[in-house]
């Protein structure tokens, strides 16, 4: 074999994980997420209960599909820990007896 059908096979198994992965994702965690709602429905027979777990579970789903971006800007921010977003300042008014005409 030579280097180009390498890349090809190469490129072929990328390309077929990724598709098995799209499937997991939107196939199995679909399936669940839909059993999900449906056994709260069953249990309970509340619409309010019902679409708290069907919000519930659109929020695992949405950070399922995302996990590679908040993994990607939690490394930012483990590597970079004094960013913009940890920086504060603090201004002191008073004290509490200054405040409370010094009762306690």
């Amino acid at each position: 074999m030579n280097g180009l059908q390498m890349a090809g096979i190469i490129s072929d198994a990328n390309s077929l994980a990724g598709q098995i992965k799209q499937l997991l994702l939107v196939g199995v965690l679909g399936c669940m997420y839909v059993g999900f709602v449906a056994v709260v429905w069953g249990q309970t027979k509340s619409v309010l209960k019902a679409a708290v777990a069907a919000i519930g579970g659109a929020v695992v789903m949405a950070i399922v599909a995302n996990m590679t971006v908040l993994r990607d800007k939690v490394g930012e921010d483990l590597k970079n820990p004094g960013g913009t977003a940890s920086s504060a300042a603090v201004r002191v008014v008073g004290h509490l007896d200054q405040l409370n005409g010094g009762r306690r």
